[in-house]
C-alpha cells in the first residue's frame, strides 16, 4: 500500500509539528509506503491534497484537525481518492463523529487497516464543508477563537469565546428559504450541519447523520443575552432543542439572506459570506474508519 501524508505542521496548535515523526513512523512500521509533505498554508494544504487525490495514492492520509481536514477536502478529487485522518487538532469532532480515534498508534492502525466508508460532503455556496457552517453568533465566536485565543486548548477556546463576545452580540435579521417557503427572522445564529456537532463537542445537530443525504438546520432566534448563555451549555448534550426559541429542520437545501452580509464559518474556518446557500455535493468523500 502506498500512502501520502499530508500534514499541517501548526495542526492543533502545535501537536502535529511535534508529533509527526512518530506518526511517520508507526505507519512505515504497518508496512506501507509513506511520501509525507508538510503545508506552509491552508492554500497550499488544498492544493497539495487535491494532487495527492488525482496521483494514484491508495489513501491521502490528512494529519491535523478540524481546520486541516476541513482545507484538505475543498478540491480534493471525490471520484479518485481516498481519504485517511490522524486526528491531531484542538478539538478533532469530524473524527470522534465517525469513529476514528485520537490516539497516534490507533488512528494510524486505522489508516492503515481501517474499512472505507462513503460520507456526505456539504456545501455552502458551492464550497466544500465536512462539518458544521454556521453565521451569526457562532462564526462571531468562531471568529475570535481561532483570532485571538492563544493560550487554551479544546473546549475551553470556545467557552472563552463566547463569554466575549455574548456582551457586545445584537440579533441579526435575515431572509429564510427552507422546506419550500420563505420567511424574515431576527436570528442569534442559524447552523447547518453535515454532522452533529463542532466546538469540541458541541451538539448543535444532535441528530444528523454523516452519511444521510440531508442537512440538520439549527436556528436560534431572537432572545435575551441571558437565556443564550443558559442555552449554550445545553448543546453539549443537544438538549437545547428543547427550548421554545430553537428551530431545526431537514433538508437538501437551505438559503439566507441578510441586511448586511454576514460572515459563515465551517469546520471552525471562515468560508463564505452571506447570501448563502448550503446544499450537498453530488459525490461522498470516501473516509477510512475503524
Amino acid at each position: 500500500m502506498h500512502l501520502k501524508l499530508v500534514y499541517n505542521p501548526a495542526g492543533g496548535r502545535g501537536r502535529v509539528r511535534r508529533h509527526i515523526a512518530e506518526v511517520e513512523e508507526r505507519l512505515r512500521r504497518a508496512g506501507v509506503i509513506v511520501d509525507a509533505q508538510g503545508s506552509s498554508s491552508p492554500e497550499d494544504l488544498t492544493r497539495i491534497a487535491a494532487e495527492s487525490s488525482r496521483a494514484g495514492y491508495d489513501r491521502v492520509v490528512i494529519c491535523g484537525g478540524d481546520g486541516t481536514l476541513h482545507f484538505a477536502v475543498r478540491e480534493f478529487d471525490l471520484s479518485r481518492g481516498t481519504m485517511a485522518l490522524i486526528p491531531l487538532g484542538s478539538g478533532d469532532d469530524f473524527a470522534r463523529v465517525v469513529g476514528i480515534p485520537r490516539a497516534i498508534r490507533e488512528s494510524c492502525e486505522v489508516a492503515v487497516h481501517g474499512k472505507v466508508r462513503l460520507v456526505d460532503v456539504a456545501l455552502a455556496n458551492d464550497l466544500r464543508y465536512l462539518g458544521v457552517a454556521g453565521f451569526g453568533f457562532d462564526s462571531e465566536v468562531a471568529r475570535y477563537a481561532n483570532e485571538r485565543v492563544r493560550f487554551l486548548s479544546g473546549s475551553a477556546v470556545y467557552l472563552y469565546a463566547i463569554l466575549r463576545v455574548l456582551p457586545q452580540f445584537t440579533p441579526h435579521r435575515v431572509r429564510i428559504h427552507a422546506n419550500g417557503r420563505d420567511r424574515e427572522e431576527e436570528i442569534m445564529f442559524a447552523a447547518v450541519g453535515n454532522t452533529r456537532q463542532y466546538g469540541s463537542g458541541i451538539r448543535i445537530t444532535p441528530n444528523a447523520l454523516v452519511d444521510d443525504g440531508e442537512l440538520d438546520l439549527c436556528i436560534v432566534h431572537r432572545t435575551s443575552r441571558a437565556q443564550l448563555l443558559v442555552t449554550l451549555p445545553l448543546a453539549y448534550t443537544g438538549s437545547h432543542l428543547r427550548k421554545p426559541f430553537v428551530e431545526t429542520g431537514r433538508g437538501t437545501e437551505f438559503s439566507f439572506e441578510s441586511e448586511r452580509p454576514m460572515d459563515v464559518f465551517a469546520d471552525g474556518e471562515y468560508l463564505t459570506r452571506t447570501p448563502v446557500r448550503f446544499a450537498l455535493a453530488p459525490q461522498k468523500l470516501r473516509i477510512v474508519v475503524p
